[in-house]
């Protein structure tokens, strides 16, 4: 991007979306079969959404970053390209695969670590839903590290 100020290219929806259709086919009257095979059926549609959704993602976001830390403040991550100091760019966070949950926030470059090679990226405008969907994806990768700490 340009400009930190030029509009998203991205927007995605809000979190909880394969909840609430749960709890629509499940609050309706449905019969029982009929809600299972409803459900199964929207499982499948988000799987080929997420895959067709990921190849129109890269025309529009081609770089490739890997992403070592995620906060909500911002990110630190690798990448074969190299950034200035500052640079503004626009992320979207692929954060679960089925169902398909991303992240889109603009932001910039504020700098190199020379010792690990990552670039720290501050998040600087994030849609409501998606400082969510990335609060939410933290929280439950801590629940996991503790889990897996106890064991």
């Amino acid at each position: 991007m340009r400009d930190i100020k030029s509009p998203p290219m991205f927007t995605g929806d809000g979190p909880g979306d394969a909840a609430s259709c749960d709890t629509l086919f499940r609050g309706s009257k449905l019969p029982e079969d009929l809600t299972n095979f409803l459900l199964e059926m929207n499982r499948k549609l988000d799987r080929i959404l997420g895959v067709l959704s990921q190849k129109g993602l890269r025309d529009d976001f081609p770089l490739d970053l890997e992403i070592l830390e995620l906060s909500a403040a911002g990110i630190k991550f690798r990448s074969p390209t190299s950034f200035a100091m500052n640079t503004p760019l626009e992320v979207v966070l692929i954060l679960g695969q089925v169902p398909l949950r991303m992240a889109g926030s603009k932001g910039r470059i504020r700098g190199l670590e020379e010792d690990t090679g990552l670039y720290r990226f501050e998040f600087i405008d994030t849609m409501g839903s998606s400082m969510e969907t990335i609060v939410q994806f933290v929280f439950q990768q801590q629940r996991e590290h503790i889990r897996k700490s106890k064991m």
